[in-house]
């Protein structure tokens, strides 16, 4: 299997919220760097911060663009989707929600090491805000 492959595979349990798929995918000590935390998260922390996005929102991860050099994949698409549970103290608004986003992976051994994922958090609270 590809790193490309890999790759996809692990955003396919992300958009079907298959959190136990999702862990199999990343490795041992995986590091989750992000626009809203201090700090790089480990498994664990990425998992429940995926798990509160799966709470607050039915969406989808579209991949626009995967390209794949050594042990790194950049993938850059957008969400979509529907803003149905509390997120950020807003109660669920029923709203549609779209984003664009880039992630870079790093694999080792067919597991995710490392991962960059970039992406405007303001932009989603711009869209679900009621005045």
């Amino acid at each position: 299997m590809t790193n490309k492959d890999i790759a996809k595979k692990y955003f396919d349990s992300i958009n079907s919220n298959n959190f136990d798929a999702i862990s199999e995918w990343l490795a041992a000590g995986h590091l989750f760097y992000n626009p809203v935390t201090d700090a790089p998260l480990n498994t664990p922390g990425h998992l429940g911060m995926m798990q509160k996005r799966a709470a607050a929102f039915d969406g989808t991860y579209i991949l626009e663009q995967v390209l794949a050099e050594g042990n790194y994949v950049t993938l850059k698409g957008r969400w979509e989707g529907t803003h149905k549970g509390e997120f950020n103290g807003i109660p669920a608004t029923g709203k549609q929600v779209t984003f664009p986003w880039i992630d870079l992976l790093e694999i080792k051994e067919g597991k995710i090491a490392t991962e960059h994922f970039a992406f405007n958090p303001a932009s989603i609270v711009a869209q679900i805000k009621t005045v």
